[in-house]
């Protein structure tokens, strides 16, 4: 299932906002520390239009190798730390979960909305020059056959 189709098949069946006064947490703020300046910028102004609240867990930013060992160890990533580098460890990617009735949400559904919103923020970024880089979804990782299985994923194409 492609993101379009996912969008429109399923847009109906979710309650949210129109337009959004969303800002990040002090505890989102924080675990975007270290992560490339302009990936932050693109998270801080898409969720200034998001219809739907999101925020960035504990892992979701920049990550040692311990902890991204541990994540690799507990089938929450496809990389070791070691031997497989994970862009959360130089910085360059941020994972985040929707914020729906003062839940975090890992619903497909909940992400995808999110993740075409800061798509769409950092191609609107990067045409009026406030940033410099170029970001890719999770949702589109894989193949045909497995397509999608990083959801709540952004990264910075390197």
């Amino acid at each position: 299932m492609t993101f379009t189709t996912l969008i429109v098949s399923d847009i109906n069946k979710l309650k949210v906002r129109k337009m959004s006064n969303f800002n990040f947490s002090k505890r989102s703020v924080e675990h975007m520390q270290g992560v490339d300046p302009d990936l932050i910028v693109i998270f801080t102004e898409a969720i200034k239009t998001c219809p739907i609240d999101f925020g960035v867990p504990v892992t979701g930013g920049l990550r040692t190798v311990k902890v991204q060992g541990k994540l690799f160890i507990d089938n929450k990533s496809k990389c070791d730390g070691i031997l497989s580098i994970s862009n959360h460890q130089t910085g360059n990617a941020l994972d985040f979960y929707a914020y729906i009735n003062k839940k975090a949400s890992w619903d497909k559904v909940h992400l995808s909305i999110i993740a075409g919103v800061i798509m769409a923020t950092a191609k609107r970024l990067l045409k009026e020059g406030k940033i410099s880089i170029k970001i890719k979804w999770g949702g589109e990782f894989g193949s045909q056959s497995f397509h999608g299985w990083d959801y709540p994923h952004i990264e910075v194409v390197v």
